[in-house]
């Protein structure tokens, strides 16, 4: 019997325009065969990839920030750097064992103000939490 990847992102977090946050993927099942994979659906658009890594750290481009691999490899973290409001989106964390591409559960949900949330794709190996990205009221333009 082949057993479902079990994949589990935390339910919420906030965090202003410019200001770093990390989203955190669990992930204690994982095989040795398997690499960590994470995707962004902006709203009414189709998934996009971002990045993906077996083990350490890996810079992702845009949006800037990097993926750091626990050394058991249970658990993963997509660190952004400087978000901003056109980074509101949902962000999905999924492990790919190469003979198959990962099915995706509804994924964490980065809602910008005055943005609405993008639809649940269905089946799949991630969990989703959502985050709440608010533009600096305090920030001089």
């Amino acid at each position: 019997a082949v057993s479902r990847a079990q994949v589990q992102q935390n339910p919420s977090a906030e965090t202003s325009e410019g200001i770093g946050i990390n989203i955190t993927c669990s992930h204690p099942n994982i095989q040795p065969n398997e690499y960590i994979q994470w995707y962004r659906q902006l709203p009414g658009r189709g998934l996009a990839f971002l990045v993906s890594a077996v083990k350490g750290t890996k810079k992702v481009p845009d949006p800037e920030g990097q993926l750091s691999v626990s050394a058991d490899r249970r658990s993963s973290a997509l660190w952004l750097a400087k978000p901003r409001l056109a980074d509101a989106a949902v962000y999905y964390c999924a492990l790919d064992p190469r003979e198959a591409k990962p099915g995706l559960r509804p994924g964490t949900n980065l809602i910008g103000r005055g943005g609405g949330t993008v639809p649940s794709v269905p089946a799949g190996g991630a969990a989703c939490r959502a985050a709440k990205l608010y533009r600096d009221q305090g920030a001089s333009s």
